[in-house]
């Protein structure tokens, strides 16, 4: 259900695969520049949008590979879980988060989004 186009910069990648629950997307490398919202914006506008119109239950972000994400970063993912705080609750789709835990940033961030929209968001190591 989740298709995006392959995103590749000079740090970052960015690739989905869809399964029948949704989708996963993955991760790898480091988001450090200034401002990744004009990436990261529309990639999360795009998954949303199709996991809604496809009824997925769930979409995935894997950040196994992902080495650092700024703060910016960690806003535009806030900014996407929010947009659940407005969908029905018949067509809510979970969303899980797989993390690294030898990664001290995703250890001491990530655990936050979980109270954005209660009971939407989970971290799975």
């Amino acid at each position: 259900m989740i298709h995006i186009n392959p995103v590749e910069q000079e740090k970052i990648k960015i690739s989905a695969t869809s399964s029948p629950e949704g989708g996963t997307v993955f991760f790898s490398g480091d988001i450090d520049m200034a401002d990744p919202s004009p990436l990261l914006d529309p990639l999360f506008e795009q998954v949303h949008s199709q996991a809604l119109d496809g009824g997925a239950s769930a979409v995935t972000l894997d950040f196994t590979q992902l080495a650092f994400l700024n703060s910016s970063g960690i806003k535009a993912i806030a900014k996407w879980i929010m947009r659940l705080a407005a969908v029905p609750d018949a067509r809510k789709y979970k969303i899980k988060i797989i993390h690294n835990p030898e990664v001290t940033w995703q250890l001491t961030s990530l655990p936050t989004l979980t109270y954005l929209v209660p009971g939407s968001v989970e971290i799975i190591s």
